[in-house]
């Protein structure tokens, strides 16, 4: 949405304050252990946004987004191709149609009569 997120208040941003960033035995996940992480996202032509992850260095996010932009122009490629096969069944089942040139030459005789 356009709203802005509200602020926190005091209270919760003082009990935030007493959890642990690491908690011994458990992943030692990098949101809690980073100086600095880079966030990687793609944006759809269609403006929608995937997050890819969240990543320690500039260069994994990079690669994220390459391999997610591989698979993305894959797929472009693939229904392109599965499109065009389409057509080419469309076109063919419409001239195996015994009655379309009847038709065709109905509309015609139509406008030569006006």
């Amino acid at each position: 949405s356009d709203k802005p997120v509200p602020p926190l208040d005091d209270e919760i941003l003082a009990e935030l304050a007493q959890e642990p960033a690491i908690i011994e035995g458990q992943f030692n996940h990098n949101w809690g252990t980073a100086d600095k992480l880079y966030k990687s996202e793609a944006i759809s032509p269609f403006g929608e946004k995937y997050l890819l992850g969240i990543f320690e260095t500039m260069e994994e996010s990079e690669k994220a987004f390459l391999a997610w932009n591989e698979e993305y122009e894959k797929a472009r490629e693939q229904l392109k191709v599965e499109r065009d096969q389409w057509g080419k069944q469309e076109q063919a089942r419409v001239d195996a149609d015994p009655d379309r040139e009847a038709f065709t030459a109905s509309i015609f005789a139509e406008d030569d009569e006006d």
